[in-house]
């Protein structure tokens, strides 16, 4: 059991967690304290945030380059056909399902630095293999352990929700996420300069080379988060005085987490009957799809309008920079007014009508901006729903349940749908079961906010509950915590 600190003048006074959590799960603090955590805010955001970040950002870019890869040339290098390239690509979410769950259900017990260092070298080191690659089969295979490795790190946002309050998480997720679409860009604009500047450069092809400056940059950044990556808040060792380490535990627990928590294996299954579950698993799927097929193919996409190899890697750019400018500033707004099933369900529209343009249009411009406008709706979408999960899961064991199995879900739907991406440059079957999909997010959105309100309706008046229980933890009630509201 850990210990805080509560600061009173000079005198230092140990208090035990459940003594500070047993209070209420929101703890009155002095105004010197709302100052220290003002600072601490600050103090997370330079340190924490920034790390996070480069991860999902190479992530991103690892998950990806398989686009700027096959054009610059890997799949006519490796023999594949258009639907065995299919197979190569959707096989790394097999990697995916099987070690999401394991990341999010065990970030507690062996620390995020661990866990997310060594998932990252591990996909860094295994993405170097593709220089060796000879076959599409071989070239499948290290996909597959690159999910494995990539899946191992995406409790990111489970991590997240330990340091950020419901108010502030989503903006910071979107800092985070952002970096997927700016992964796009770096990839285009890498794969630009190498298939620009290396195209005849022993030992290896461009997109060898590709696969080789990132995978070295993954392994290396691996190491770092080893080193530099705070663990959760109630466990802070270096770097962080006494004061800081009393405020992170109860900023934790204003965030609606419970210090200490840990996974309780009985909890597992009452988790999957939460009513909203349903809806934030077939949101994340629906978007994980469109998401799959656009950055996976984009590229071969872009190429079809006309451009060549080189030049369609450069045009990805403003693509991705548009889905980035979203992913920063709706998340913003969904934070500031507390609303997430709205900006979610209007967001899908954004996408529904892009891409209705790619799949319809001839004329290359239409596609393009169809492109643009798809992008430009899908991107947000993952960190307002992923926060809106946070937010309204306070039980630990629920959280990290939820936001793993959902994404087990949404990537094991992709495996499927992506074997649809066969018919270039138009690639119109694909696109057209990815409309489908993303047409029913708006239903599925405007569902979990109706039945939020309706929940939120029928709690009783604080005053009506016994002291009692509103002294009980989060994590012994839930959802059912007369405190605590649904987000809708």
């Amino acid at each position: 059991m850990g210990d805080v600190h509560d600061v009173k003048d000079d005198t230092v006074v140990v208090q035990k967690f459940e003594d500070i959590s047993s209070s209420t799960i929101r703890p009155e603090i002095s105004e010197r304290d709302k100052n220290l955590a003002r600072r601490l805010l600050w103090k997370v955001d330079l340190w924490v945030l920034p790390i996070l970040t480069v991860l999902y950002l190479i992530t991103a870019m690892d998950r990806s380059d398989i686009g700027n890869a096959q054009v610059a040339g890997m799949q006519k290098a490796i023999g594949a056909s258009a639907s065995e390239w299919a197979k190569v690509v959707s096989l790394f979410y097999i990697g995916f399902i099987v070690s999401q769950p394991f990341g999010s259900l065990f970030l507690r017990k062996l620390t995020p630095p661990v866990l997310f260092g060594l998932g990252v070298t591990l996909w860094g080191a295994v993405m170097i293999c593709f220089i060796e690659v000879k076959t599409w089969p071989q070239a499948a295979a290290i996909r597959i352990l690159i999910g494995v490795g990539e899946g191992i790190t995406h409790s990111t946002g489970l991590y997240l929700s330990l340091w950020y309050m419901p108010k502030e998480l989503a903006f910071r997720g979107s800092i985070i996420y952002s970096t997927a679409s700016l992964a796009g860009a770096f990839n285009g604009l890498i794969a630009y300069a190498i298939t620009k500047d290396y195209s005849n450069k022993p030992p290896w092809s461009p997109w060898q080379w590709l696969f080789f400056v990132e995978g070295l940059l993954s392994t290396c950044f691996g190491l770092v988060i080893l080193v530099f990556l705070p663990p959760v808040p109630e466990k802070l060792k270096w770097g962080w005085t006494p004061e800081e380490k009393r405020m992170a535990v109860i900023r934790t627990q204003w965030a609606n987490n419970t210090p200490g928590s840990k996974i309780r294996w009985k909890e597992v299954i009452p988790a999957f009957k939460s009513p909203m579950f349903i809806s934030w698993t077939y949101i994340l799927a629906a978007n994980q799809i469109a998401l799959a097929g656009l950055s996976n193919f984009m590229p071969s996409i872009i190429k079809g309008m006309g451009y060549s190899s080189v030049r369609a890697q450069l045009m990805s750019v403003p693509i991705y920079a548009a889905a980035f400018v979203s992913t920063l500033s709706v998340p913003y707004v969904s934070d500031r007014l507390s609303l997430r099933g709205p900006f979610v369900a209007g967001l899908s529209c954004f996408s529904i009508v892009g891409l209705i343009m790619l799949i319809v249009s001839h004329h290359n411009p239409t596609r393009y901006a169809g492109a643009i406008l798809s992008a430009t709706g899908l991107y947000p979408i993952v960190t307002i729903n992923l926060t809106w999960i946070a937010t309204n899961t306070p039980n630990f064991t629920h959280r990290a349940t939820i936001s793993a199995f959902v994404n087990v879900f949404a990537q094991a739907i992709s495996v499927g749908v992506l074997q649809a991406f066969t018919d270039p440059p138009f690639y119109k079957k694909g696109l057209t079961i990815v409309l489908c999909f993303v047409a029913l997010i708006p239903i599925a959105a405007l569902s979990a906010s109706w039945y939020a309100r309706r929940f939120n309706a029928q709690k009783p008046a604080l005053d009506t509950v016994p002291v009692e229980e509103r002294r009980k933890t989060l994590e012994e009630l839930g959802v059912n915590h007369p405190e605590f509201f649904l987000e809708l």
